[in-house]
């Protein structure tokens, strides 16, 4: 081997061990010799799963503590997960194993196996610590892939990042790559990762705090980019009565050829996934350092809301988008509460300006302030749900009165 390789050896239980390295070879080798680095001492207990892409995912209730959870399949380990003293709830993972030749994406060869962590509270307040587990056999394919000749791959595992993927439906974290398009890519860089050598192959070991897809690259030029593009940010502001100006910076680019600007004029085609493209600006290419780019839709007489997206175009024809940025144009607190009357759930439903703060006060008949909850709207349409069937809610007229920083709207309710 001329790189770094991973070699295991059963060792005798003793309350002491000494290590002794014997080597020998004939007059005729060349090579200039051999090193032995990073030397792990553990036990044994479950191997590295083997096998092929599993039917379905292993379950583990995590529900606090700091000892490490294993998830294991077939008695082999797929990864572990040490919660921080925090309740994860049930926790689904699944590995996916490509058997076919070693697969690339703009610009990257990436390795044959990926999993997904998927656990049932998605917001947790720190970190906790993931392993991912692989052979040594599957990063040997991905170091000599052939078929590419511009591509990236590391010259060992060591070289190894990897490209996080999160999207807030769960269905498309799912093993495949081509639907991964309107959630959040993240690439964690080779040094942020430690890197342990495990029986007949390794295990990484990170800090994560939300949960995703994970797929391992190299990071292509500089090291730094994930399979797909990876924003740093994007925002969609009015700057005049119709002009809108979208901002966004790419933390690195990798193939990319240009951005095509997308709107969906309305809640109804928004929802229906309506948008048409307005505009586009080209790409740097290739970028270790973060890139930033600006356009402005111009159009006159824009009404109601907007929403903004950008569509990132391939060197190689793949494509994936940004998150959505929505802008409005018009003023007033746009609300609906329903049932009036109700018995006890009165369900408000409203759309205000993304980021805008706003107050909703429940007042009786008198002018007594009952109960008050506060909020920061999505730009998006929202609902949130009172309940009315406390004892402190007789039956009666009340005023549902909202309250944003320059604007007031009081609706009268009736509780039956």
């Amino acid at each position: 081997y001329i790189r770094w390789h991973v070699a295991t050896s059963a060792l005798p239980i003793a309350s002491s061990l000494r290590l002794r390295f014997v080597f020998d070879s004939d007059n005729g080798l060349a090579k200039d010799g051999i090193a032995v680095d990073d030397i792990h001492i553990y036990e044994n207990v479950n191997g590295i799963y083997d096998g092929l892409t599993m039917a379905s995912p292993v379950s583990q209730n995590i529900t606090g503590g700091n000892n490490w959870v294993n998830f294991l399949s077939g008695g082999k380990l797929v990864a572990s997960i040490q919660p921080s003293n925090q309740n994860m709830g049930n926790t689904d993972v699944q590995a996916y194993i490509n058997t076919a030749a070693v697969r690339n994406l703009n610009g990257q060869y990436y390795h044959n196996r990926n999993i997904t962590v998927k656990p049932t509270n998605e917001k947790l307040n720190d970190s906790v610590r993931i392993r991912i587990y692989f052979l040594d056999s599957e990063s040997e394919l991905l170091i000599s892939a052939t078929g590419c000749p511009t591509c990236s791959k590391p010259a060992s595992a060591y070289d190894l990042g990897i490209s996080k993927y999160s999207d807030s439906l769960n269905q498309f974290e799912n093993g495949q790559l081509a639907d991964d398009t309107l959630g959040n890519w993240n690439f964690i860089i080779s040094p942020q990762i430690i890197k342990v050598p495990f029986l007949n192959g390794y295990y990484f070991e990170g800090k994560i705090k939300d949960f995703s897809e994970f797929w391992l690259n190299d990071g292509g030029p500089g090291r730094v980019n994930a399979l797909r593009a990876e924003f740093i940010a994007f925002r969609a502001r009015k700057i005049s009565v119709d002009n809108v100006q979208l901002d966004w910076t790419m933390r690195s680019e990798n193939n990319i050829m240009r951005y095509e600007i997308e709107v969906a004029k309305g809640v109804a085609n928004f929802q229906a996934g309506q948008f048409s493209k307005i505009g586009e600006a080209s790409g740097a290419g290739n970028s270790i350092v973060p890139v930033s780019y600006s356009y402005t839709d111009a159009e006159a007489n824009k009404s109601g809301s907007r929403y903004y997206r950008l569509k990132v175009i391939y060197a190689d024809g793949g494509f994936t988008y940004s998150p959505v940025q929505q802008v409005v144009f018009y003023n007033g607190i746009t609300l609906q509460v329903y049932p009036n009357p109700s018995r006890d759930v009165f369900n408000i439903a409203y759309q205000l300006p993304s980021g805008q703060t706003f107050s909703l006060q429940v007042i009786d008949v008198t002018g007594k302030l009952i109960q008050q909850q506060n909020f920061i709207a999505s730009g998006f349409p929202e609902r949130q749900i009172f309940d009315f069937s406390s004892r402190i809610y007789p039956n009666g007229m009340y005023l549902l009165r909202f309250n944003t920083n320059d604007q007031q709207q009081v609706i009268r309710v009736i509780k039956q």
